[in-house]
């Protein structure tokens, strides 16, 4: 379980999250920044309470694909965590060629959804320490950009290099954030 995700275990992965998006899954892109949250914050959430946030509503086809599932969502979980310790974590962000063949636009939104929603999980005073603190708010900044864009600046954003310069600060922001909290978290409690 705490081996990195290979591209065919993602692959399976999206697949699935894709195919039960009406019943309420995250897409890949969301739930790695959900998940990015969730591990970096001030405290422990367990599975059985971020979970839902992911798999919403499934109906599996059977126990062995429920098991399946879980395991490669944990596997997301162990391989996010591991990537942020080693400071070494690329956000899945999706793009789009159509006008941009030689340098896709990326298309960061689901990525920043999930990741705040991740925080939000933390509890308000969480995103309020952050706000507070000059270096993590600056690193949050990035991320709380993309959520202020109007539906039809999504795909034409209104300054297109500040847009790639943002998206491009979404690693180093995440990792920072990771880091920033390290000294605040709470320990684990039952240890």
């Amino acid at each position: 379980m705490n081996q990195m995700m290979n591209d065919a275990q993602l692959e399976r992965l999206e697949d699935f999250l894709l195919a039960h998006l009406e019943e309420g899954c995250m897409p890949l892109d969301v739930a790695q920044g959900f998940l990015s949250a969730i591990v970096s914050g001030p405290q422990l959430i367990m599975p059985n309470q971020w979970l839902p946030n992911i798999l919403g509503d499934t109906n599996f086809a059977s126990n062995k694909e429920a098991k399946d599932i879980m395991e490669l969502v944990m596997s997301l979980y162990s391989t996010t965590l591991a990537e942020l310790e080693n400071q070494d974590y690329a956000p899945m962000i999706l793009s789009m060629e159509e006008g941009h063949e030689d340098d896709p636009l990326p298309l960061p939104y689901g990525w920043c959804e999930g990741y705040i929603i991740g925080w939000n999980m933390q509890g308000e005073s969480a995103l309020d320490d952050m706000a507070g603190d000059e270096s993590a708010a600056m690193h949050l900044g990035p991320v709380a950009a993309f959520l202020m864009y109007e539906e039809d600046q999504l795909l034409n954003p209104p300054n297109e290099t500040e847009h790639r310069e943002a998206a491009d600060q979404l690693a180093n922001s995440a990792m920072a954030l990771y880091e920033w909290w390290k000294p605040r978290r709470a320990a684990p409690t039952g240890c």
